[in-house]
């Protein structure tokens, strides 16, 4: 994506997650924190530390929480946003209908003991059945999961993955350091940025109906594209 939004002349920051990559932490005392709003407090940390007072986010899953987070609690930083694969609503989450449920079981397999040794046992494992299931076959190689996978190797991987999980379903203790931003992002009931909505038709964990009839939550201005298979399948067809 990255050279055809810079072929349309923006300029493109694409951070490392917390826990991926080469990312560590200043010290070892610091809370392994997996929730939304640290990392969206570590975006601001970082537009600050660019000077970029103002900036657009595009986001996949725990990218599109971001972006919401940002919107929500940072309107005049945050100029738009592009939301992919994940819907939002005011408030806490709720619990999701039972056919997400089942699409969610590694979630729920991480906030159990001994879903969480089995993760830190063979995370490449873990991550690799959630990309054999989760989108119609033919979608990666070998080699692109290969490459992505070395970003599981950070020693702080484990430990924030879990949290992120476990607390969205209030199932672990939130970072007091971020209690304020946590407050902000669950009383805000509408998103006043401009905001494009970009879900997959045959997304094979979150459920294309969950993020219907969002649009009245949005003051700013509000796109919803699904994209459906067919599209996939062109893409993926070699060029004559």
């Amino acid at each position: 994506m990255v050279p055809a939004v810079q072929g349309a002349g923006f300029q493109t920051v694409v951070p490392w997650l917390r826990g991926f990559g080469p990312t560590s932490f200043l010290s070892s005392e610091t809370m392994r924190s997996g929730e939304m709003v640290a990392m969206a407090q570590d975006t601001l940390d970082l537009a600050n530390a660019l000077k970029l007072n103002t900036f657009a986010v595009v986001g996949h899953d725990w990218g599109a929480r971001i972006a919401y987070v940002l919107a929500a609690v940072h309107p005049e930083r945050t100029t738009r946003i592009c939301a992919m694969s994940v819907g939002w609503q005011p408030g806490e989450l709720p619990t999701p209908a039972l056919e997400q449920v089942r699409k969610y079981w590694y979630q729920w397999f991480m906030a159990t003991d001994r879903g969480s040794e089995a993760v830190r046992r063979d995370r490449k494992a873990f991550a690799r059945i959630q990309w054999e299931t989760w989108a119609p076959r033919g979608w990666f190689d070998e080699g692109e999961f290969e490459i992505t996978a070395k970003s599981f190797e950070n020693p702080d991987w484990p430990d924030i993955t879990l949290h992120s999980y476990r607390v969205r379903w209030g199932e672990a203790d939130k970072d007091p350091r971020y209690r304020d931003i946590d407050r902000r992002a669950k009383a805000a009931q509408t998103i006043s940025v401009p905001t494009l909505m970009i879900q997959g038709g045959a997304d094979g964990v979150t459920l294309a109906d969950t993020t219907d009839g969002k649009e009245k939550h949005f003051a700013g201005g509000y796109q919803r594209h699904v994209l459906d298979l067919a599209i996939f399948q062109r893409a993926k067809r070699p060029t004559p």
